[in-house]
Parts: C-alpha cells; structure tokens; sequence
C-alpha cells in the first residue's frame, strides 16, 4: 500500500528541496544465476522420461555437479546434447563443465548402471542486471482484528504513518493475486467483485520502518501464520531496542508471549522472540543507544526482515539483484540456549548472511535451514494470509524494472497495475515470487522515489 501525499509533509523541508535536484541512478550489477538446482539418483534412465525444462539466457553457462565420490557415474543431456559421459572424474567433490543455453532449455540425467549414488546438479550462469530499486518501503503483516491488532502495536510504540482505501479497482485486486469477482458487493466503495479490507501504514517514524497492517475482510483467510522459525518464506522480523530487559518485563505486563527470556547468540547479541495476537513472529533485538524514559518500549525503530530459503546460493544472488550484498555471514550453527530461544528442542545447523541494501541500508536475514528443515512453500497468492506475506520495494523506475526482472526468468502476478486511484493513478504496482515463491513487490510513485533519493543523499554525505 502506498503512502498518502500527507504522509510526505512530515518529512524534513529539506528533502522536498532536494528532490528537485537530487539525480537518480540506476544500478548495474553482474550476477551469478542459478538456472536449474535439483539433487538426481544415478540409475538408468526410463526410455519415457522426460527431460525437465528451465530458463535460462541465450549464452554461456556452467554446468556444476557435486558428488561425495571420486567419479561421477551419471550421463547429462542438456538441450539434448550430451555434456558429460560415464565415468567422470571429479576433484573435491566438484566437477564444472562449460556449457551454452538458450532462453528455453532442458537437462537429462541418468546412467546405464545400477542407482549407487546422488548427485547434486546446479546450472549457473552470469548475467548484468539493471535496476531502479531505492529501498525497502514496508514489509505486512495481516491479522485477523484490526482494531485489536493496532491496540497491541500501539502499545509496543508504533504509530499511524498513514492510511489507505478499504476498496480498490478489480486491476488492483488481481494485482496482489485475488481471483475476481469476489463476494464483495460495492456497496464500500470502488467496484463490485474486487477485495475490502482495513489496513494502515505504522511505525517508529517514516525512517524508523514500516508495518502494511491490515485486514483483510474480502477475501478472508484465517489461517494461522506459520508456527515455527525455519518455514519458507518471511517467518519473522526485527524490531531493535536500548533496553531489552525493561521491554521484556513491560511486553510480559502487556499480555505480550514470549518463547523465552531474553537470550545471547554467539556474537553477543541479546534477543527474544515474541508473537502479535495472531501468533506472527517478531525479534526483540538489543542494540546500543540512548536509554531514556518511555511509557512504552525502547524499540527505536525496525530492523531486517528474515527470509528462509530453500538454497542459500541461489537465493543470496537472486537478491544481490535487487541490490542486496552480504555484510555479514551467520554462523552455522548456535548453543542449545539460542536454540530453545527460538522455539526448537534441539541444535539447530543453518547457511545464511545478513544481506544489506547498498542504497538505503535495509536489511534483511537469509537463511537456509539444514537442520531443521521444512520443505513446504511459502505462503500462496492472494495476499491475504495471517502473517508477513509480502515485503514492497520503492523503484523509481518500475516499467524498466519489470522488463529486467522479466529478462532473467522472474515470474510475476500481474502486470504493473496503476496504484492506487484506479486508471487515472500517477503511480503502480508490481508483485512477483522470488524463488522459493515468497512475495516482493516494487512501487512506483512520483514524488516519493524523488523524497527517498534525497533522504540517501544526504545521509550518504554525512556518514
């Protein structure tokens, strides 16, 4: 959802100056794609099999196998040419062969000999992508009462940035994955068939994050958010704090539940995590400043959002694409404290990296879970599910971006629809899956990408 042009007058004079001449670039980066992952049983191959079909770029590619033993006893067909033969030697465990794709392609594996071993196949290919992306606009999170879920995020600090239409347009309901028509009658606005909801945009200030919080009444889903913290998909998000203890105990008087007492990971970072009366997950995370009194908390603002992810290679390139670059790996693994801290009974075994923004610093957490691991996707469309269902980028260029993101295989919801007055709108608004299928839009307004790119500028210039 967007922000009303109100919202915006509470920014700084300063940047409405500087929006006028501030320039804004776009972003090149090479990325190293993963077109195709899948783990494949050496054995003969069915006369009928079919081969699997992936995207790809017309050019060069490399195809990666990784095996435990010495030789690969496996035969690749890609396109159908054969690519490697039976036996194959191979050093540590990898072996890496030159191959060209085109932008449909397909990839055999089997063998003559008896099913011995697995062996995992990777196609990755390099690729220069071009984007407009700013920053990150908001992550949602649905709930099931409105009212009673602002009252509890009100009394954790955050307040009303802005509000939006409870209806829309039939374009803007397809637009975020809702099959039209829908019972909605008309009768609230807008046009029969399309969705009805209540919703606001909240936060610790417009540069201290925000939170699409909204209802959603047609369509309804009252399904719970996901339960546990290595679910695919957004299964939680950081809210940071000066005094986490004291928070703590006034979330405890609150009614707020908790997995645990504030604990410490192996870097020496306190954290708890907590549920919103819908059971959505939410990290205290302590951070260093000023500790001063409030009648609430001493969340100073919001911090990364986690993503889990099915294959952190693949996805750790996937969102360098947006602009992301890692700044810090996480650790494997942590103490059974941290464990239980987090919900689970015993050690758990991950790969992930803190990944961070190179234009505007937002973070976010992406993990892959070893161990524990849950094979279930994301939340589906439409965008509508209790939890954090989707996370909004602001681009100042979002036809360009689409036509980028389309190029390098990215499957999206909709076309950009206009946002958010019906046809007449300046603005729009895009959806699409990243490849576990969780949710990322992109929003353009004018204005608003001008504000952001001046925001940075000047911050850029004082750090």
């Amino acid at each position: 959802m967007i922000l009303r042009f109100s919202a915006w007058l509470r920014l700084p004079s300063c940047l409405l100056v500087l929006a006028a001449v501030v320039p804004i670039h776009a972003n090149s980066v090479e990325i190293d794609f993963t077109r195709y992952l899948a783990s494949h049983a050496v054995g003969p191959m069915a006369a009928d099999a079919d081969p699997i079909a992936f995207f790809g770029v017309p050019g060069s590619a490399r195809l990666i196998v990784t095996s435990s033993g010495n030789t690969i006893d496996a035969a690749i067909h890609v396109n159908g040419l054969q690519v490697l033969a039976p036996p194959a030697a191979i050093t540590n465990g990898v072996l890496e062969v030159p191959i060209t794709l085109g932008e449909e392609n397909t990839i055999a594996v089997g063998s003559s000999g008896a099913a011995h071993s697995q062996i995992a196949v990777r196609v990755k290919q390099k690729a220069d992508v071009e984007l407009n992306v700013l920053s990150r606009v908001h992550f949602n999170t649905n709930v099931s009462d409105f009212a009673a879920a602002r009252e509890f995020y009100g009394k954790l600090g955050l307040e009303t940035l802005s509000g939006f239409p409870d209806t829309n347009t039939l374009e803007m309901a397809q637009a975020i994955g809702i099959d039209t028509p829908t019972a909605y009658d008309g009768s609230q606005g807008e046009a029969a068939g399309g969705y009805l909801l209540h919703g606001e945009l909240v936060g610790f200030g417009f540069f201290g994050g925000v939170i699409d919080l909204i209802e959603f009444t047609i369509p309804r889903n009252d399904e719970p958010p996901y339960d546990a913290l290595n679910h695919l998909g957004m299964a939680r998000a950081v809210m940071r704090t000066t005094n986490i203890a004291a928070d703590y105990a006034y979330m405890k008087e609150q009614g707020v539940e908790f997995i645990s007492a504030p604990a410490t990971r192996s870097d020496g970072t306190q954290f708890a995590i907590f549920r919103d009366l819908d059971g959505t997950h939410y990290e205290l995370m302590a951070v260093d400043g000023e500790d001063e009194d409030t009648e609430t908390t001493h969340i100073v603002g919001l911090g990364r959002v986690n993503i889990n992810v099915s294959d952190f290679e693949r996805s750790r390139a996937w969102y360098q694409m947006l602009g992301f670059e890692v700044t810090k790996q996480l650790p494997g693994t942590e103490s059974i404290e941290v464990a239980n801290a987090m919900g689970f009974d015993d050690v758990f075994e991950i790969e992930g990296a803190i990944v961070t923004h190179r234009a505007d610093r937002s973070a976010l957490e992406l993990v892959q879970w070893i161990k524990p691991y849950d094979p279930q996707r994301a939340y589906p469309v439409p965008i509508n599910h209790l939890g954090i269902h989707r996370m909004a980028f602001s681009t100042s260029d979002i036809d360009a971006d689409v036509a980028a993101l389309r190029s390098q295989g990215v499957e999206f919801i909709s076309d950009v629809t206009p946002c958010c007055s019906g046809p007449d709108s300046s603005g729009g608004i895009v959806a699409f899956y990243d490849p576990d299928g969780t949710i990322i839009e992109l929003v353009e307004q004018p204005g608003l990408s001008q504000l952001l790119a001046a925001w940075l500028w000047l911050r850029n210039l004082f750090d």
